[in-house]
């Protein structure tokens, strides 16, 4: 008959489990190719809700089969994407539209394990009539232990799931590094603007939806590696910015008041190391913090390259940092009191004999390690 109803059955995944976990391309069409596809989902991860949502269709499927035996009625699966957002939408726009030039519908009933997926509906309805949304929640136990199963079960998705845990686990590591870099400067008095500072920078970007514009942006963007140098490097000179803030603004209250011109040389030459001390004193901890927090940055990117040369190169350049950092408080208090009296005992003296020779041992054992053609040509390991 022409005028014969032909509904889809279409259940939505809309973060791609059944592609990640049961290795199956969607989209899926026909009863046997769901049964199969959900069968081999719920046996690679037997706790998972879209393989009872896929199940769930196929039963409705059977179902209205046998209750409007003249009208016609097809099952189908369409997946989104891990990244979620925008990304996840449009490929399950076209995973359905690919459905619709194989069978031709005249309406949908949508299967879903929850009411998240339900966003897409305005963009199905856009397309074809929707005739029912179906629910397929799975049953607890309201025993205690099946509760903390299940809390720790979304305790587990925010850790590992990509997509929550760029802010579950990334924003809290972020701010631990900035805290940790803080209290070893003894600079714990700025850990409230740099906390307040990267709180609103994560919540400015989500409240916009600048991340869905710049996965949308994708294919200009640098490799996903790469934004641990940007990252990295915007807060090593965010630190870096405040050191040299709170240097210049400390080492002024030591210059005395001037009588001649700003730029007099002998005004400057005479008050001059009192200042660099100072300044030193104050701002070298943040300036290492901020160098020390690109280093780290600059060594990731490379772990996850798996360039074990470079990093050992971040290594070199961590110790030598360390030990800068000594040196240049150690001379600053030099310049702020020139009466101190160097011996071979001395602090400085020490710093500089075990910064110069570990820092000598690190390379040497690089060189041993990598040979001649690393130092030469260190492009080589970047292709």
């Amino acid at each position: 008959m022409a005028d014969t109803e032909r509904t889809l059955i279409i259940c939505i995944d809309g973060d791609n489990d059944i592609g990640k976990k049961a290795d199956v391309k969607t989209p899926l069409l026909g009863r046997d190719e769901n049964l199969e596809a959900a069968t081999a989902l719920a046996i690679a991860d037997p706790e998972e809700a879209d393989a009872n949502a896929m199940f769930g269709a196929i039963k409705l499927y059977d179902q209205l089969i046998k209750q409007y035996p003249d009208e016609n009625f097809e099952v189908s699966t369409i997946a989104g994407s891990s990244m979620g957002g925008v990304e996840a939408d449009r490929k399950m726009v076209r995973e359905l539209n690919e459905v619709l030039k194989i069978y031709n519908a005249t309406g949908v009933i949508i299967v879903t394990d929850g009411f998240a997926d339900e966003e897409l509906v305005p963009i199905i309805q856009s397309r074809i009539p929707i005739t029912s949304i179906h629910h397929v929640v799975v049953k607890h136990s309201e025993r205690l232990e099946e509760t903390w199963a299940i809390i720790f079960r979304y305790f587990r998705m925010l850790v590992e799931d990509p997509y929550y845990s760029r802010v579950s686990l990334g924003v809290p590591g972020v701010l631990l590094v900035i805290i940790g870099f803080l209290l070893a400067s003894n600079q714990m008095e700025n850990a409230g603007m740099m906390v307040a500072f990267v709180l609103g920078l994560v919540l400015f970007i989500k409240g916009f939806g600048l991340d869905e514009r710049l996965a949308a942006m994708k294919p200009r963007l640098p490799p996903a590696e790469q934004w641990l140098t940007l990252i990295s490097s915007g807060l090593g000179a965010i630190l870096s910015l405040l050191g040299f803030y709170q240097g210049i603004t400390y080492a002024w209250k030591f210059l005395p008041e001037m009588d001649q011109p700003f730029g007099d040389l002998s005004f400057w030459a005479a008050n001059l190391p009192e200042f660099a001390g100072a300044f030193f004193i104050r701002g070298a901890d943040l300036i290492a913090g901020g160098l020390a927090v690109v280093i780290i940055g600059d060594a990731s990117r490379h772990y996850v390259q798996k360039r074990q040369p470079k990093i050992w190169e971040n290594a070199v350049g961590l110790i030598f940092l360390f030990w800068m950092r000594l040196i240049v408080l150690e001379s600053a208090e030099i310049l702020m009191n020139p009466e101190i009296t160097l011996t071979l005992f001395s602090p400085l003296i020490f710093y500089t004999i075990a910064g110069v020779t570990t820092t000598i041992i690190a390379v040497i054992l690089i060189y041993r390690k990598y040979g001649r053609e690393f130092f030469t040509n260190p492009r080589r390991h970047e292709d």
